[in-house]
């Protein structure tokens, strides 16, 4: 089986890495973070402390080594100048292409949709600027789908759902104008099982959405997050919002993928 590298090996990246190794893969992963490195060893991944920055050389680390790279690492302002996120990314892209990775899987976001009140394919991406960090996504998506050597395919994730991510927490006690609009969720269990679904069937040079096929509303969804969370409700206003309603018939029907929490309501009780 061909070998991976997992780049980030946080929230998501540790439960995908013991995922893949459960899987028979051989996954090499990376942390900034040396007391993490017993854990991820633990589950059976060749863990390496790594920080990628713009200038990072993968000439070094064990992590240049494989026939498949996940990119998992989030948004970061990293040394505070404009465009840190895509300089990484940018200089990541490169150094895979160096190393004669011959497929890379990329997380990024729904972000790139317009809220235009309607529903939206993986054909709708514009380059819009997203409020986590200062370039759009679709640039950022570019460093590993155009003029390289090897064959990427892109994920964009939904609103996040697991673990500790209780959505609530962000907006308990705060404002929350367009409470009857709805929102597009996913747990994290459904985001590692369409990587796991792309990787086993060989969906390379694809770009799928990944979200849960029902919409609740914000008032239901943060009502339910602060309830389990034990925190107080966010002050919601029915002043309507735009919204965007993410399709994700392509990772469906394309994979067969089923969800495992297609209701993000239920999802949230999911540990």
């Amino acid at each position: 089986m061909p070998r991976i590298s997992l780049f980030g090996c946080g929230w998501l990246g540790l439960p995908l890495g013991k995922r893949l190794v459960e899987a028979g893969y051989g996954v090499r992963g990376s942390t900034t973070t040396e007391t993490k490195l017993p854990q991820l060893r633990q589950a059976e991944i060749d863990a390496h402390l790594l920080t990628l920055s713009p200038e990072t050389r993968l000439s070094d680390s064990p992590l240049s080594e494989g026939e498949i790279a996940i990119i998992t690492l989030p948004p970061t302002k990293g040394d505070g100048k404009p465009g840190y996120y895509l300089r990484q990314m940018t200089n990541l892209a490169s150094e895979l292409a160096a190393h004669q990775f011959q497929r890379v899987l990329f997380i990024s976001a729904t972000s790139v949709y317009p809220q235009e009140n309607r529903e939206v394919t993986e054909e709708d991406a514009r380059r819009i600027e997203s409020p986590f960090t200062d370039t759009p996504w679709l640039d950022i998506e570019a460093c590993f789908t155009q003029g390289r050597s090897y064959t990427a395919t892109v994920v964009r994730f939904s609103g996040l759902i697991g673990g500790e991510y209780q959505p609530g927490r962000y907006f308990s006690g705060r404002p929350l104008g367009g409470a009857d609009d709805p929102v597009n969720m996913i747990h994290r269990e459904d985001c590692i099982g369409a990587i796991m679904a792309i990787i086993d069937q060989g969906a390379w040079g694809e770009v799928f959405n990944a979200s849960a096929c029902q919409h609740p509303s914000r008032r239901q969804i943060y009502t339910r997050s602060c309830q389990l969370a034990g925190l107080p409700l966010p002050l919601f206003s029915d002043e309507p919002k735009p919204y965007r309603l993410v399709n994700c018939d392509k990772l469906k029907k394309q994979l067969g993928y089923r969800f495992r929490y297609p209701d993000p309501l239920l999802a949230l009780e999911a540990e």
